[in-house]
């Protein structure tokens, strides 16, 4: 029978108890510790009159103390939904309304009127004590396949966040396939990057497959990304070994001469996910390191991070201007149904947190490839089967990739709307080539004057609604937007006007 993920941590934390298991720029952890206090915060948990397995937030940035609160929660049985806390307040709150437990987690300081929040202070007592550490438990951490571990909240297309729901049996088939395919020639442990934010699920491919191979988890946070100098320092301090990131971040560190092989001789594999990653980038890092793999991966939040993969060789760069995503991992099976991409198998979410409607459109049943009837995600991606190689082509719908966040465009739609100011608005993206580079909104706004200032003011208004991400670089008032003749929006128009 296969280990439960926690089982694959509990057994590397037995082999590597004083090892350092998670570090950032100030802090460390071994892995005793992080399995000690992950133990004291589950008995507490579980000692909360009524708590059952409400979902519990998580509040804050990249350090271990949100890793130990990830695996407490796990312990006891309690899905948990990361927020990191770059998210504006008020998305943090429509999260923390849709969870609908009292209790959150704060691991940074937060105050949500009508939640009980447990602070940093009070989170370090409870994992601290010794009693807690020592207790003994009544029964094993939880076996069951069909339990939530997790809950990720993604953009929606009606100005709310979704939360997608994995399961313990989503994650551990998983991990199984991503320890695979990072381990190296006699099992030796690897040091993984961590770049993404916890609440970017793309977090999970690192964490999960790090800790339950018994490698040192590298943390970036805010203040290693804002400087490019002593971000590099850390990766060479740390010896990364496996990157982990969107190929947007790779383009941004190739940027500096600095990132090279010959600089970062530890550097021996390249994980990406995330965003679609583009011949050139693959050329351009091919160059810089020769003698590391390059793997690239696909797949949503909705199938538990990635269920494909294919390492992109020299011959492969030169022989198409689309990269291939590869072949399914085991236990998946990608079909094809009038130029998408449904996915099958043991990795496929549970659903939407509370949305059965949102659950049904998403997940339905179909025949597979051999005419049995098979739960399936509709991912929306455009795709195709070619000599034995999948290959994704784009998006079918208004949801977009950039920088490795899936963005519904009508999110942002929705919230513009929603501002007194703003009467009608319509958002597209500005590509380059095959990569999204940005964001422009056309307002139309007629008490304001479209000045620079009223910009400002539209994406001040914004930030305290929607993460920096998804906020436009560029806002354009219209006395009107283009419509079709059934009354929708004309995009194309709108486009070919002002793009």
């Amino acid at each position: 029978m296969k280990k439960t993920v926690l089982q694959l941590i509990e057994k590397a934390v037995r082999h590597n108890g004083d090892k350092t298991a998670i570090v950032t720029a100030t802090e460390k952890m071994t892995y005793r510790e992080m399995w000690r206090q992950s133990d004291a915060l589950a008995r507490w948990l579980r000692s909360q009159a009524g708590q059952g397995e409400k979902p519990v937030m998580v509040y804050g940035h990249k350090s271990p103390g949100m890793i130990v609160c990830f695996l407490g929660c796990a312990k006891a049985g309690i899905p948990y939904c990361p927020v990191d806390a770059s998210m504006p307040a008020e998305r943090a709150e429509e999260i923390a309304s849709a969870i609908g437990n009292d209790i959150i987690l704060g691991v940074s300081e937060i105050a949500i009127e009508g939640y009980d929040v447990i602070g940093p202070e009070r989170i370090r007592r409870i994992t601290e004590d010794p009693k807690l550490q020592s207790a003994v438990w009544d029964d094993a951490y939880p076996t069951d396949d069909r339990q939530v571990f997790y809950i990720i909240f993604t953009s929606g297309s009606t100005g709310k966040p979704k939360g997608v729901e994995v399961t313990a049996g989503n994650l551990k088939n998983f991990v199984e396939w991503s320890a695979a395919l990072t381990e190296e020639k006699g099992g030796k442990k690897l040091n993984f990057l961590n770049q993404a934010p916890f609440s970017f699920d793309l977090s999970v491919m690192d964490t999960y497959t790090c800790l339950a191979t018994g490698g040192k988890l590298a943390c970036l946070d805010k203040t290693l990304l804002a400087d490019m100098k002593k971000m590099f320092d850390f990766m060479k301090d740390e010896q990364v070994q496996c990157w982990v990131s969107t190929p947007s971040f790779a383009e941004m560190c190739m940027a500096d001469p600095v990132f090279t092989g010959e600089n970062f001789p530890h550097m021996r594999l390249f994980l990406f996910c995330g965003e679609r990653l583009t011949v050139e980038t693959a050329a351009k890092l091919r160059q810089k390191f020769p003698d590391a793999r390059i793997v690239n991966t696909y797949g949503p939040t909705e199938s538990t991070v990635a269920v494909t993969s294919q390492e992109i060789t020299d011959e492969i760069i030169n022989g198409s201007d689309l990269l291939p995503i590869g072949k399914p991992k085991k236990g998946t099976e990608l079909l094809i149904r009038d130029g998408e991409i449904y996915i099958t198998g043991d990795t496929v979410a549970k659903g939407y947190f509370n949305d059965i409607q949102k659950t049904n459109e998403a997940f339905v049943y179909t025949e597979d490839a051999r005419g049995k009837k098979v739960r399936a995600y509709k991912t929306g991606d455009k795709g195709f089967f070619r000599h034995g190689r999948y290959y994704c082509t784009g998006r079918s719908d208004h949801q977009i990739k950039m920088r490795g966040y899936r963005i519904e465009l009508g999110d942002i739609e929705e919230n513009l709307v929603a501002l007194e100011e703003v009467e009608q608005a319509a958002v597209l993206p500005r590509r380059d080539g095959e990569k999204i580079k940005s964001l422009t909104a056309f307002v139309n706004a007629p008490e304001l004057s479209g000045t620079l200032a009223d910009a400002k003011l539209i994406k001040f208004l914004l930030k305290e609604k929607l993460p920096h991400y998804m906020i436009p670089r560029n806002i354009k008032f219209v006395d009107k937007l283009p419509m079709t003749a059934n009354g929708k929006l004309d995009r194309k128009k709108l486009e070919e006007q002002f793009l």
